[in-house]
């Protein structure tokens, strides 16, 4: 069996973790280490953690002294992490008994990049597709069996940590949240991996997580930002793009808001290049896959 590394990431979670860290050390048994990836927490989540860490020697703490957002903060930890494959879990994650082994076994295929969890009420696996001028994504369906998927959600998987790495982990672009993990995913994807989900691994997500503290109006302006990096960072083909720009030309139209948003995506793009990594397929051979 491969290593593993579970990494649970933080910022002012001290009553999801009472409620849910030593669960997830209980139900990772495969797991050589579990890192608490604290994200420059103000409350007494690490004091709780310091003492939890006194019963499991497996438990280990990372932290910073400024805030750096979920995507640094998790490539830190994996980058610190000993194991070959790194669960990555969210703190309002619940893992059930026994919920690494189905998704394990999918790893002896070398072309795995990473496994999905399926998450009670939320089995969480995306199909992807062009629409309106924009990337979309819409749940599957069938939850009967394990089948492809077009990410992997950043708090409910479990990834190559070499793959990880090489690929450039999640693009800071993208700060402080939302749609890394997409991104991520269309990566490995171009690179000429696969991702799967699986209906057996099992977890309990209580969407109690960091983003829920930001005011609405903050988190509703980042998604859109990103919403739009996400189309600028990988639709390469002529068509899509000629039917992206007319959508943001009727955007701007209808509100001229949008303006806003579209200078943030612009200087996002200035700050941070791409991430280099080997391409196999094409934005449109990615797509197809999800027909």
């Amino acid at each position: 069996m491969p290593k593993i590394s579970v990494i649970v990431t933080n910022f002012n979670g001290r009553q999801l973790l009472e409620k849910n860290l030593e669960k997830v050390i209980l139900c990772s048994p495969q797991a050589g280490e579990v890192i608490l990836a604290d994200d420059a927490s103000t409350d007494d989540s690490l004091s709780f953690v310091a003492e939890l860490a006194q019963k499991y020697q497996k438990l280990k703490i990372i932290t910073h002294r400024s805030n750096l957002g979920f995507g640094r903060n998790s490539n830190h930890a994996v980058k610190s992490a000993k194991g070959d494959l790194v669960v990555l879990l969210n703190s309002d994650i619940r893992p059930h008994p026994d919920y690494l082994l189905p998704a394990i076994r999918h790893f002896r295929q070398p072309d795995v990049f990473g496994v999905g969890f399926s998450e009670i009420h939320h089995p969480n696996w995306a199909r992807i597709f062009w629409s309106g001028g924009y990337l979309q994504h819409e749940p599957g369906t069938d939850v009967s069996r394990p089948h492809i998927s077009a990410w992997l959600s950043g708090g409910s998987s479990v990834v190559r940590r070499d793959l990880f790495l090489k690929l450039g982990g999640f693009d800071q672009v993208y700060a402080p949240f939302y749609y890394e993990d997409a991104d991520l995913g269309l990566r490995a994807w171009k690179a000429g991996f696969r991702l799967f989900w699986d209906p057996q691994a099992v977890v309990d997500h209580r969407h109690e997580a960091t983003i829920s503290k930001f005011p609405r109006r903050f988190s509703d302006y980042v998604k859109e930002r990103n919403r739009l990096l996400l189309v600028w960072r990988h639709i390469t083909d002529p068509s899509l793009l000629r039917s992206h720009r007319w959508a943001v030309f009727s955007r701007i139209i209808s509100g001229p808001n949008y303006l806003k948003i579209i200078f943030a995506a612009r200087r996002q793009m200035n700050r941070y290049p791409l991430p280099s990594f080997p391409q196999k397929l094409t934005d449109l051979q990615v797509l197809q896959l999800f027909r």
